[in-house]
């Protein structure tokens, strides 16, 4: 059994099936954002514009940006607390 079980303990299974779980549990909680916070979340996160950068596309403040990213990531935590045990 050992010989198939890698001694790298990021490739367990368990780390495995855990690394997956928490992804499908971010891209949900992506997925429930409204429209402009998942714009600004994937340009920040993704695309790593600045706020300034993303200021432009969506055409709001640079402090309303960052008021919203902030936002976002709020609500993005609440429903992955309420998921994931810490």
């Amino acid at each position: 059994m050992l010989r198939f079980v890698s001694d790298d303990e990021e490739q367990w299974p368990s780390k495995l099936f855990e690394r997956a779980e928490l992804s499908r549990l971010v891209a949900a909680a992506i997925e429930r954002l409204p429209d402009v916070e998942r714009t600004i979340v994937s340009l920040y996160y993704r695309k790593e514009l600045t706020l300034r950068q993303i200021s432009k596309v969506v055409h709001l403040h640079e402090t309303r940006v960052s008021q919203l990213k902030s936002q976002a990531v709020h609500r993005m935590r609440s429903s992955l607390k309420a998921k994931w045990p810490a």
